[in-house]
């Protein structure tokens, strides 16, 4: 979200400076006020600055602005940055209490962030796909944070200067990266659904005047054909023979930035990746065991062969055979989560109430697609009511071949553990803890990567260790089979990203030693051209949060509860892990 928002002029910049705190207070009370009135004044001045974050967060206020994306806007948040770290370092560390320590840190790393992203990271010259409206506006339409009337309002206002904006967007790509391009061409055009029949139906089901409507219909037209115009000019970048692209590949030392300021984790990359590696031998002499106690139910008396690696992988295509069907499969995933919540609720795992607020299974928005067959999407953390959403990609609009090779990987058994990690107790029921339970609304709004993808991950190894899956071999072959895509995200991403690995060597780590699927393999290295250190945080942030809750065991001895760990760990919201082991443990 940091580096798709956009910026007011500086004239509001320095208005909103004034109000910084001038002083370190003496005593912790007064720290504590004094810090609880900075944040306030730095979050509304935060969403001011960036209009398009606030949407996401669900803020409120600034939905109707939409900045258009030149210099001078971005020059105006790098300024904007600079004065709320002067005012942020104001504040002595050691007078603040210990949640407070934890928010002025997690803001810190923003302010440092955001300013990393644009002055030395520079992705708003290379990354085209950081340009696109399409999920900002379906926000404004679909989210329920005001009457119909005015959310259409809003949408009008906020479509104004869609024009500006993406000749400013096309204007500000300075040697591009092809795949970058080709994933914006994609995401833009899918993007364009969102102004398509469902909205003329909401306009229709209004009480819009007649002004207003045909105010909303200019307004909605400007936008299509401004994406329509940047797609055009995108394309004609790909169709120049003669255009020199920028490599997608980032290097060691913008990684190693990257890795600090996305993360925030006592590892450094090396330190993960070595990890991934090790790992890696470790779980392949395992499943090699499960495999051997399978065979016989899966091949009679065939002969097992003598390597480990191809006797797992035929095991694995075995239980591969056992999946939906490309019309099925959103409902069969839509069973899961029913059966998911029953389960934890039977578990005594979490303080969950499953009828609110609601989790809804969705086909995917289409300009979402593109980057993975299912994700989680959450209520706005400002909003405190609200749908969260699990979205499946619709396998239907895939080519038989390639829908067959994606249910092989998300067979019946991988399937469950999809759901698991993207929507209970996974990232939807994290997203609902995020914005209900979180003592500050710093760590809803400002999230940690690798605590949200490494509670995902944890979720999946938690259930089957609490039953889930009935203890089932092939369950637990399949989970491990995971485990191993989760390390080899941390190894091909750092290969490809700073090694200069090639995609064949990729593919075949993928394919061979972690028994992917093709069409699996080839999705993921994709994903590693068009994202950097992401892939990382599922595995850092799983062995952080399995190190901590070993120690809270430890420390808590025979008073140790699992379902008090969740709550509390889930309680600090989205913050890194390293601080919350602090309190944790403290």
């Amino acid at each position: 979200m940091k580096h798709l928002s956009f910026l007011l002029p500086i004239l509001l910049l320095v208005l909103v400076i004034g109000c910084g705190p001038k002083s370190t207070t003496t005593t912790t009370e007064s720290s504590d006020n004094t810090f609880a009135s900075f944040e306030d004044r730095f979050l509304d001045a935060y969403w001011k600055q960036h209009p398009t974050g606030s949407i996401f967060a669900g803020y409120g206020k600034y939905y109707d602005l939409l900045i258009t994306p030149d210099s001078t806007a971005f020059a105006s948040n790098v300024a904007f940055s600079r004065q709320w770290l002067d005012s942020l370092n104001t504040f002595d560390l050691n007078t603040l209490n210990d949640n407070n320590k934890i928010s002025l840190n997690i803001i810190k790393n923003q302010l440092e962030s955001d300013i990393w992203y644009i002055s030395v990271f520079k992705q708003q010259e290379w990354d085209a796909s950081v340009y696109n409206i399409a999920g900002e506006c379906d926000y404004i339409i679909n989210q329920p944070y005001a009457p119909l009337d005015e959310r259409l309002l809003t949408l009008s206002k906020h479509l104004q200067t869609t024009d500006a904006y993406y000749k400013a967007a096309l204007a500000m790509l300075k040697k591009p990266s092809k795949e970058h391009v080709e994933l914006a061409i994609l995401q833009n055009q899918g993007g364009a659904s969102v102004f398509g029949p469902a909205l003329m139906d909401s306009i229709k089901a209004s009480h819009l005047s007649d002004a207003d409507k045909a105010a909303l219909q200019e307004n909605i037209t400007k936008a299509t054909i401004a994406i329509n115009g940047y797609v055009d000019g995108l394309k004609a970048i790909l169709a120049d023979k003669n255009y020199t692209f920028r490599d997608f590949r980032i290097g060691k030392e913008l990684f190693t930035e990257k890795f600090k300021y996305d993360l925030a984790t006592d590892f450094t990359p090396e330190q993960v990746y070595e990890k991934a590696n090790a790992d890696k031998q470790l779980y392949h002499t395992k499943m090699a065991g499960i495999a051997r106690s399978l065979w016989s139910k899966y091949y009679d008396n065939q002969i097992k062969p003598a390597d480990s690696l191809k006797l797992i992988q035929m095991v694995l295509d075995k239980i591969q055979l056992q999946h939906s069907s490309p019309e099925h499969f959103f409902d069969s995933l839509t069973r899961q989560v029913y059966q998911l919540k029953k389960f934890i609720v039977e578990k005594d795992l979490f303080d969950f109430d499953t009828a609110s607020p609601p989790i809804k299974v969705r086909i995917m928005p289409a300009y979402a697609r593109g980057f993975s067959v299912a994700s989680a999407e959450f209520t706005p953390p400002y909003q405190k009511s609200g749908t969260t959403y699990y979205n499946i990609d619709d396998l239907t609009l895939y080519t038989p071949e390639k829908a067959e090779s994606v249910l092989k990987e998300y067979n019946n058994y991988a399937s469950q553990l999809l759901s698991i990690h993207e929507a209970v107790p996974g990232h939807c029921v994290q997203g609902i803890y995020n914005n209900k339970k979180s003592p500050d609304v710093v760590r809803a709004v400002f999230q940690n990567g690798a605590m949200i993808e490494g509670w995902a991950v944890y979720a999946e190894a938690m259930m089957l260790e609490n039953g889930w899956g009935g203890n089932s071999p092939e369950m637990e072959l399949v989970h491990d089979k995971l485990k191993l895509r989760e390390l080899a995200n941390v190894i091909i991403d750092y290969e490809l990203q700073v090694q200069n690995k090639s995609k064949e060597e990729l593919i075949r780590l993928m394919v061979v030693e972690c028994f992917q699927t093709n069409a699996q393999a080839e999705e993921k290295y994709h994903r590693a051209t068009v994202s950097q250190v992401q892939l990382c945080s599922y595995y850092a942030g799983s062995t952080a949060i399995q190190a901590l809750r070993e120690d809270y065991k430890n420390k808590m001895g025979d008073k140790y509860n699992l379902k008090e760990f969740h709550e509390a760990f889930l309680s600090y919201g989205s913050s890194p892990v390293k601080y919350i082991r602090e309190r944790m443990l403290n």
